[in-house]
Protein backbone atom coordinates (compact mmCIF):
# COMPACT_ATOMS: atom_id res chain seq x y z
CA UNK A 1 0.00 0.00 0.00
CA UNK A 2 1.09 3.23 -1.22
CA UNK A 3 2.02 5.59 1.99
CA UNK A 4 0.61 8.96 2.17
CA UNK A 5 2.67 12.42 1.76
CA UNK A 6 2.57 13.76 4.86
CA UNK A 7 1.88 17.09 3.46
CA UNK A 8 0.30 18.74 6.72
CA UNK A 9 2.88 17.68 8.86
CA UNK A 10 5.48 19.37 6.60
CA UNK A 11 3.35 22.49 6.44
CA UNK A 12 3.01 22.61 10.17
CA UNK A 13 7.07 22.11 10.66
CA UNK A 14 7.74 24.75 7.90
CA UNK A 15 5.44 27.07 10.20
CA UNK A 16 6.78 26.30 13.49
CA UNK A 17 10.74 27.13 12.05
CA UNK A 18 9.12 30.29 11.03
CA UNK A 19 7.85 31.42 14.20
CA UNK A 20 10.99 30.13 15.97
CA UNK A 21 13.69 31.46 13.61
CA UNK A 22 14.09 34.31 15.00
CA UNK A 23 14.25 33.46 18.31
CA UNK A 24 16.84 31.40 17.62
CA UNK A 25 18.79 33.77 16.19
CA UNK A 26 18.40 36.45 18.96
CA UNK A 27 19.12 33.26 21.56
CA UNK A 28 22.74 32.55 19.14
CA UNK A 29 23.43 36.51 18.82
CA UNK A 30 23.56 36.66 22.63
CA UNK A 31 26.99 34.63 22.99
CA UNK A 32 28.58 36.89 20.11
CA UNK A 33 32.31 37.94 21.73
CA UNK A 34 32.19 41.15 19.50
CA UNK A 35 30.92 44.61 20.45
CA UNK A 36 28.50 44.78 17.82
CA UNK A 37 25.21 42.53 17.17
CA UNK A 38 25.61 40.63 13.98
CA UNK A 39 24.58 37.18 13.20
CA UNK A 40 26.55 34.56 13.07
CA UNK A 41 28.46 35.52 15.71
CA UNK A 42 32.28 35.61 15.78
CA UNK A 43 32.73 33.86 18.68
CA UNK A 44 31.90 32.15 21.86
CA UNK A 45 31.46 34.24 25.21
CA UNK A 46 29.03 35.06 28.04
CA UNK A 47 30.29 38.17 28.68
CA UNK A 48 26.88 40.20 27.20
CA UNK A 49 25.38 38.01 30.09
CA UNK A 50 27.44 38.85 32.81
CA UNK A 51 26.95 42.45 31.77
CA UNK A 52 23.12 42.09 31.89
CA UNK A 53 23.01 40.92 35.00
CA UNK A 54 25.77 42.83 36.81
CA UNK A 55 25.76 46.20 34.98
CA UNK A 56 22.71 47.25 36.67
CA UNK A 57 21.16 49.69 33.16
CA UNK A 58 18.91 46.84 33.32
CA UNK A 59 18.20 45.88 36.92
CA UNK A 60 16.04 48.69 37.61
CA UNK A 61 13.69 48.72 34.29
CA UNK A 62 13.11 44.84 35.02
CA UNK A 63 12.14 45.46 38.68
CA UNK A 64 9.75 48.41 37.65
CA UNK A 65 8.27 45.88 35.03
CA UNK A 66 8.07 42.45 37.36
CA UNK A 67 6.17 44.87 39.89
CA UNK A 68 3.98 46.14 37.27
CA UNK A 69 3.04 42.80 35.36
CA UNK A 70 2.33 41.21 39.30
CA UNK A 71 0.49 43.97 40.41
CA UNK A 72 -1.73 44.00 36.87
CA UNK A 73 -2.00 40.64 37.13
CA UNK A 74 -3.37 40.75 41.29
CA UNK A 75 -5.89 43.46 39.92
CA UNK A 76 -7.03 42.27 36.25
CA UNK A 77 -7.56 38.89 37.24
CA UNK A 78 -10.12 38.81 39.83
CA UNK A 79 -11.98 41.65 38.43
CA UNK A 80 -11.95 39.68 34.71
CA UNK A 81 -13.23 36.77 36.17
CA UNK A 82 -16.33 38.23 37.99
CA UNK A 83 -17.40 40.21 34.94
CA UNK A 84 -16.54 37.02 33.22
CA UNK A 85 -18.84 34.87 35.06
CA UNK A 86 -21.24 37.62 35.00
CA UNK A 87 -21.67 38.07 31.47
CA UNK A 88 -21.22 34.08 31.07
CA UNK A 89 -23.91 33.20 33.77
CA UNK A 90 -27.13 36.14 34.13
CA UNK A 91 -29.16 37.84 32.59
CA UNK A 92 -29.81 41.36 32.24
CA UNK A 93 -30.34 44.17 30.35
CA UNK A 94 -27.83 45.74 28.27
CA UNK A 95 -25.70 42.47 28.52
CA UNK A 96 -24.14 42.67 24.93
CA UNK A 97 -23.09 45.98 25.36
CA UNK A 98 -21.58 45.68 28.65
CA UNK A 99 -19.81 42.79 26.69
CA UNK A 100 -18.57 45.16 24.24
CA UNK A 101 -17.53 47.52 26.86
CA UNK A 102 -14.91 45.39 28.31
CA UNK A 103 -13.54 43.77 25.22
CA UNK A 104 -13.23 47.48 23.37
CA UNK A 105 -9.25 47.91 24.64
CA UNK A 106 -8.75 44.67 22.17
CA UNK A 107 -9.99 46.34 18.86
CA UNK A 108 -8.99 49.70 19.63
CA UNK A 109 -5.33 50.55 18.39
CA UNK A 110 -3.30 50.51 21.18
CA UNK A 111 -1.64 53.68 19.94
CA UNK A 112 -5.44 55.39 20.07
CA UNK A 113 -5.80 54.02 23.30
CA UNK A 114 -2.55 55.86 25.12
CA UNK A 115 -3.30 58.51 23.92
CA UNK A 116 -6.66 58.47 24.95
CA UNK A 117 -5.47 57.23 28.45
CA UNK A 118 -2.52 60.33 28.54
CA UNK A 119 -5.17 62.76 27.56
CA UNK A 120 -7.74 61.10 30.64
CA UNK A 121 -5.00 61.17 33.29
CA UNK A 122 -3.72 64.42 32.63
CA UNK A 123 -7.67 65.85 32.40
CA UNK A 124 -8.02 64.05 36.35
CA UNK A 125 -4.75 65.28 37.47
CA UNK A 126 -2.77 62.18 38.06
CA UNK A 127 0.75 62.30 37.87
CA UNK A 128 1.95 60.07 39.63
CA UNK A 129 3.73 57.86 36.76
CA UNK A 130 3.42 54.19 38.19
CA UNK A 131 -0.24 54.44 39.30
CA UNK A 132 -0.87 55.82 35.52
CA UNK A 133 1.02 53.21 34.05
CA UNK A 134 -0.65 50.65 36.47
CA UNK A 135 -4.14 51.59 35.69
CA UNK A 136 -3.62 51.76 31.74
CA UNK A 137 -2.32 48.02 31.97
CA UNK A 138 -5.13 47.05 34.20
CA UNK A 139 -7.53 48.46 31.50
CA UNK A 140 -6.14 46.93 29.03
CA UNK A 141 -5.14 43.29 30.33
CA UNK A 142 -8.93 42.71 31.90
CA UNK A 143 -10.29 41.90 28.50
CA UNK A 144 -7.67 39.06 28.22
CA UNK A 145 -8.77 37.91 31.22
CA UNK A 146 -12.55 38.38 30.44
CA UNK A 147 -11.64 36.39 26.83
CA UNK A 148 -10.08 33.60 28.38
CA UNK A 149 -12.55 33.09 31.48
CA UNK A 150 -15.85 33.15 29.36
CA UNK A 151 -14.21 30.23 27.13
CA UNK A 152 -13.61 28.10 30.84
CA UNK A 153 -17.21 29.23 32.01
CA UNK A 154 -18.86 28.23 28.86
CA UNK A 155 -17.65 24.70 28.93
CA UNK A 156 -19.12 23.94 32.33
CA UNK A 157 -22.71 22.93 32.83
CA UNK A 158 -24.94 24.93 35.15
CA UNK A 159 -26.35 22.04 36.28
CA UNK A 160 -22.86 20.96 38.27
CA UNK A 161 -23.35 24.27 40.62
CA UNK A 162 -26.58 23.81 40.73
CA UNK A 163 -26.58 20.25 42.18
CA UNK A 164 -24.40 21.85 45.17
CA UNK A 165 -26.40 24.77 45.80
CA UNK A 166 -29.14 21.87 46.21
CA UNK A 167 -26.70 19.78 48.89
CA UNK A 168 -26.27 22.89 50.87
CA UNK A 169 -23.50 24.91 49.60
CA UNK A 170 -23.92 28.62 49.15
CA UNK A 171 -23.48 30.46 46.30
CA UNK A 172 -19.53 31.71 47.39
CA UNK A 173 -18.52 28.65 48.42
CA UNK A 174 -20.56 27.06 45.17
CA UNK A 175 -18.46 29.91 43.44
CA UNK A 176 -14.87 28.74 45.40
CA UNK A 177 -15.06 25.43 45.55
CA UNK A 178 -16.68 24.32 42.24
CA UNK A 179 -17.11 26.67 39.49
CA UNK A 180 -13.19 27.73 39.94
CA UNK A 181 -11.58 24.34 40.19
CA UNK A 182 -13.53 23.65 37.31
CA UNK A 183 -11.98 26.41 34.92
CA UNK A 184 -8.63 26.22 36.88
CA UNK A 185 -7.03 25.70 33.22
CA UNK A 186 -8.55 29.35 31.90
CA UNK A 187 -7.31 30.70 35.22
CA UNK A 188 -4.25 30.15 34.61
CA UNK A 189 -4.03 30.70 31.20
CA UNK A 190 -5.63 34.59 32.24
CA UNK A 191 -2.65 34.83 34.73
CA UNK A 192 0.19 33.65 32.29
CA UNK A 193 -1.36 36.10 29.46
CA UNK A 194 -1.52 38.78 32.08
CA UNK A 195 1.91 38.74 33.44
CA UNK A 196 3.45 38.43 30.14
CA UNK A 197 1.44 40.92 28.31
CA UNK A 198 1.77 43.43 30.59
CA UNK A 199 5.61 42.98 31.07
CA UNK A 200 6.10 43.33 27.44
CA UNK A 201 3.46 46.67 27.33
CA UNK A 202 5.74 49.30 25.40
CA UNK A 203 3.55 51.75 23.44
CA UNK A 204 1.17 52.42 26.80
CA UNK A 205 4.77 53.05 28.76
CA UNK A 206 5.73 55.51 25.96
CA UNK A 207 2.79 58.07 26.67
CA UNK A 208 2.10 57.61 30.25
CA UNK A 209 5.66 57.36 32.01
CA UNK A 210 7.69 60.12 33.06
CA UNK A 211 11.01 60.95 35.39
CA UNK A 212 12.19 58.31 36.92
CA UNK A 213 9.91 55.35 35.74
CA UNK A 214 11.57 53.12 32.91
CA UNK A 215 10.06 49.65 32.49
CA UNK A 216 12.86 46.84 30.58
CA UNK A 217 10.93 47.06 27.13
CA UNK A 218 11.14 51.02 27.32
CA UNK A 219 15.07 50.53 27.55
CA UNK A 220 15.33 47.41 25.22
CA UNK A 221 13.47 50.08 22.54
CA UNK A 222 15.91 53.05 23.47
CA UNK A 223 19.19 50.48 23.39
CA UNK A 224 17.68 49.26 19.81
CA UNK A 225 18.00 53.08 18.82
CA UNK A 226 21.07 53.94 20.04
CA UNK A 227 22.94 51.38 21.51
CA UNK A 228 22.76 48.01 19.29
CA UNK A 229 24.93 45.42 21.60
CA UNK A 230 25.01 41.63 22.21
CA UNK A 231 23.63 42.41 25.41
CA UNK A 232 20.06 43.12 23.82
CA UNK A 233 20.45 39.52 22.39
CA UNK A 234 21.20 38.50 25.90
CA UNK A 235 18.80 40.11 27.85
CA UNK A 236 15.93 39.24 25.36
CA UNK A 237 17.07 35.62 25.60
CA UNK A 238 16.97 35.94 29.44
CA UNK A 239 13.13 37.01 28.62
CA UNK A 240 12.28 34.23 26.48
CA UNK A 241 13.59 31.89 28.70
CA UNK A 242 11.71 33.05 31.72
CA UNK A 243 8.61 33.28 29.59
CA UNK A 244 9.30 29.28 28.53
CA UNK A 245 9.93 28.69 32.15
CA UNK A 246 6.83 30.31 33.28
CA UNK A 247 4.69 28.30 30.80
CA UNK A 248 5.86 25.03 31.35
CA UNK A 249 5.38 25.73 35.13
CA UNK A 250 1.82 26.85 34.49
CA UNK A 251 1.62 23.31 32.59
CA UNK A 252 2.83 21.52 34.78
CA UNK A 253 0.52 22.90 38.09
CA UNK A 254 -2.30 21.90 35.21
CA UNK A 255 -1.19 18.80 34.85
CA UNK A 256 -0.95 18.05 38.64
CA UNK A 257 -4.05 18.94 39.14
CA UNK A 258 -6.06 16.83 36.86
CA UNK A 259 -3.87 13.68 38.68
CA UNK A 260 -5.05 14.82 41.99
Amino acid sequence: MRRKFPLLTIVNTLIYLFIMAPLLVILISSFNSGEFLVFPPKGFSLRWYEEVLTGGRYTGPFLTSIKLAVLTTLFALPLGTMIAYAIQRFEFRLKNALQGLFLSPLVIPTLLFGIGLLIFFSYLGIRMFFLRLLLAHIILIIPYVVRTMLAGFSRMERSVEEASIILGASPLKTFFLVTLPFARPSLLASAFLSLVLSFDELVIALFLTGPGINTLPMTIYSDIQFNLSPSLAAVSSIIITGTILIGLLGIGIMRWGKKT
